[in-house]
């Protein structure tokens, strides 16, 4: 089962999801399987946006407008002023009577989404534990999933310009970010890498713990990317995704606020309930250039 399909595991990494699509200034040859799209990967912007401050918040989960779980997530700086997370979460008692699954999540980026990073996701579900992590150098990542009782070898892919959740995330807040922009990612969330472009639809005002709160709103699109096989580098429509919306703070922090999903089971949600530091309020102030 991927992390997509994994609605908890998708909201708990902070809906950071984050997500993702412009012009990229390096074109591969055409011995390149992926050289038909990967030219379109969105640049590190020429000014990017002042980078996150630590914080500790809380998300709540759903599941077509009820309450079924939650996660909390800790970003703290680390030297060479890189930054850290960790994330856990899952279901709430009811929905683990049927799906009895918890993630533990940590990881390491450049404060803007630079590349290398990594990742670590411990995983309890029914059948026993799981292990997933990887390590991205920006041309290429190597991943290893497997049961923790297991023997698996890890495996390198080469794949331009991929990288985690958390650094997905992270790169997307230092983009411009104006009405119509369109990103794209590579994004590795676990087993399986993808193709997301996000679209800058608009702004609107959530009222989240509170608070009227100005917000950027993202479509999402979401494509599988081929690594294996005759078909390497061809992209195919996610089996289970549908189609995905996300609401980042539309202020000095930026943070991910809100995200909901269109899954085969119904619509899902992640939302933030509560931030430490709290904000004395959202504003309009943006970054200088911004």
């Amino acid at each position: 089962m991927d992390s997509f399909n994994r609605h908890y595991h998708f909201a708990a990494s902070c809906c950071w999801i984050l997500i993702l699509c412009l012009v990229s200034s390096l074109v591969r040859g055409t011995t390149d399987a992926y050289a038909p799209w990967d030219a379109t990967l969105t640049p590190g912007a020429k000014v990017p946006f002042p980078k996150i401050a630590p914080f500790d918040a809380e998300y709540r989960f759903g599941w077509e407008g009820l309450s079924a779980g939650g996660a909390t997530v800790h970003v703290v700086s680390r030297d060479g002023g890189r930054l850290f997370i960790l994330g856990q979460g899952g279901p709430n008692a009811w929905i683990r009577k049927l799906w009895n699954y918890q993630a533990l999540y940590v990881g390491e980026s450049g404060g803007n989404g630079e590349v290398p990073s990594w990742f670590r996701m411990d995983e309890s579900v029914s059948r026993g534990d799981l292990l997933s992590e990887a390590y991205f150098k920006g041309e290429s990542f190597t991943d290893c999933h497997r049961g923790v009782n297991e023997a698996k070898p890890w495996e390198q892919i080469e794949l331009h310009g991929v990288r985690d959740l958390f650094s997905a995330m992270l790169f997307v807040r230092s983009q411009p970010l104006k009405n119509g922009d369109c990103l794209r990612l590579a994004v590795f969330p676990d087993r399986s890498p993808y193709l997301v472009d996000l679209t800058v639809v608009g702004r609107d005002t959530l009222t989240l713990m509170g608070k009227q709160i100005p917000a950027i709103r993202f479509n999402i699109r979401i494509q599988t990317i081929e690594t294996h096989g005759e078909h390497k580098g061809s992209l195919a429509p996610h089996r289970k995704f549908h189609s995905g919306r996300i609401w980042m703070s539309d202020d000095v922090e930026r943070l991910p606020i809100r995200a909901e999903v269109d899954l085969f089971v119904g619509r899902v949600f992640a939302e933030m309930i509560t931030l430490n530091p709290a904000f004395n309020s959202f504003t309009k102030e943006k970054a200088p250039g911004h």
